[in-house]
């Protein structure tokens, strides 16, 4: 079919076909190429907030936004955490969001490359409660818990948790000593459950970066991503997009 569409394109470039008839047949040859083809993938993480849909989410707000800064087409794709980690380390995705980057880590055994650019930062907060206080030089000492997928953000013994509800709950009656995760996700849960033996302080403040491939191709994603995103901070854009989630520490109390 190549060869035939070259052939054919000679002959209109030398104009031995009459003119409506190259006209016709170069209109079929643009019908053959790919339509909608993208420069990039973007893989996002589904959770709420972030990335609900592949119309939805700040994540999605600012992919798009990173397409028309940079003249890319960038595809979205909105799927379960493992699944977008797997996607791009099967080479099914340019770069994937978000990430908290683990303190102490020496990057060089990590299976991925993290983005130059930090695009927000999370909150995690130690939950308690509050008639039984404890000694946070000493969380080792305690019974913790923690989302599952952040066991290995922690240098003592957390208990991983599939359900942050639970594990709130189980806080505010005094079953566990603490929980710590972030307070985005967290917070709306203590408020509403109206969970009045908690008591909340700042654990840590984790950087969040994009995921990238390791080698040259990562190498250059992580440089047009970093320029991309260079020129929204310039113009303010990508403030405009992130402030609602990347928020200082609130020290309020149930």
């Amino acid at each position: 079919m190549k060869k035939k569409f070259k052939g054919i394109s000679k002959q209109i470039r030398l104009g031995k076909l009459p003119v409506m008839v190259a006209v016709a047949i170069a209109s079929l040859m643009l019908l053959a190429l790919p339509v909608g083809a993208s420069d990039m993938k973007a893989s996002l993480a589904k959770m709420p907030v972030y990335a609900v849909t592949a119309d939805k989410g700040v994540l999605v707000d600012l992919t798009k936004a990173m397409a028309k800064t940079s003249g890319k087409a960038i595809e979205i794709q909105v799927v379960p955490f493992n699944k977008s980690m797997h996607d791009l380390m099967d080479g099914k995705a340019d770069f994937h969001m978000p990430l908290i980057k683990p303190e102490n880590v020496d990057e060089a055994k990590l299976n991925y490359a993290n983005s130059k650019e930090t695009i927000f930062h999370v909150n995690f907060v130690l939950y308690t409660n509050k008639n039984k206080p404890i000694d946070k030089s000493k969380l080792k000492d305690y019974r913790i818990e923690t989302d599952l997928a952040h066991v290995g953000y922690f240098d003592f013994p957390v208990k991983g948790s599939t359900r942050i509800d639970s594990s709130l709950k189980k806080v505010n009656a005094g079953r566990i000593d603490g929980f710590i995760f972030a307070d985005f996700a967290s917070d709306p849960i203590v408020k509403k459950e109206g969970m009045k033996n908690i008591h909340r302080e700042l654990y840590k403040v984790f950087d969040v970066k994009i995921i990238l491939p390791k080698g040259e191709k990562g190498k250059a994603t992580d440089a047009f991503l970093t320029e991309t995103i260079e020129k929204m901070r310039a113009d303010g854009s990508f403030d405009k997009i992130m402030s609602p989630i990347d928020q200082p520490y609130n020290d309020w109390q149930p």
